[in-house]
């Protein structure tokens, strides 16, 4: 993979521990997670703005503003209820691993649906997903907009960590104006069709998805 270059240096960069320590989960803890083939990883990556990066810390009113991504997590539970034959069969427990530069988002998902690493010692059957419980991964902290932090450094790094992070997921559900997104899901190589929303708009993700090839030709160029 491209984002596999330097990787353990990167990781070192981060700390052990999210700094919301009461809701979010740490960089080492999400890797872990997502390497694990316990878990069928399906990612979801919500593109917001700028502005949510620049104004992270006054921003508020998360649950109100959570319903307008409803969308995203609807397209994650058809996708689960679509593959229960694969997860009976392959003994794999479906979680969500959640990207967004809109801290909110990640916050109220994590209120409703944080995974809990309980799962690692409870049995399967304990710890399975199903429609109405999703189980999100995701850290808690603000996104760092690299033209607007004294740290431009760190920024490009935890962008790049994040972008190898999404593409480890088995699934992909994305925002149709993501750059980032488009790119990082293609680089990911994943023989799986890939979901395009946009926001607030589609109810599902039926009729919403697109080949790999696809993707790279019209949306990448390539």
């Amino acid at each position: 993979s491209i984002f596999t270059y330097r990787l353990s240096q990167l990781i070192k960069r981060f700390p052990s521990n999210s700094l919301n320590k009461q809701l979010g989960h740490s960089s080492q803890q999400i890797l872990q997670t997502l390497l694990s083939p316990r878990f069928f990883p399906i990612g979801i990556q919500i593109r917001v703005g700028d502005k949510t990066m620049i104004h992270a810390n006054s921003i508020s009113g998360e649950e109100n503003h959570f319903e307008k991504f409803n969308n995203f997590f609807t397209c994650s539970q058809d996708l689960i209820y679509m593959n229960e034959n694969l997860f009976r069969k392959t003994n794999q427990i479906p979680i969500i691993f959640l990207l967004s530069d809109d801290i909110r988002i990640r916050q109220a998902a994590l209120k409703r649906w944080k995974l809990s690493f309980e799962c690692f010692r409870l049995s399967k059957n304990k710890c399975q997903s199903n429609n109405s419980h999703l189980q999100i991964l995701a850290n808690s902290n603000p996104v760092l907009h690299i033209s607007h932090t004294n740290n431009s450094m760190l920024a490009f790094q935890l962008g790049i960590f994040d972008s190898f992070l999404f593409s480890l997921c088995e699934q992909h559900i994305i925002t149709t104006k993501s750059r980032f997104g488009r790119f990082t899901v293609f680089a990911s190589l994943k023989q799986r069709n890939i979901y395009s929303l946009n926001i607030g708009k589609q109810s599902s993700c039926h009729n919403q998805s697109s080949p790999l090839a696809t993707v790279g030709y019209l949306r990448l160029g390539i």
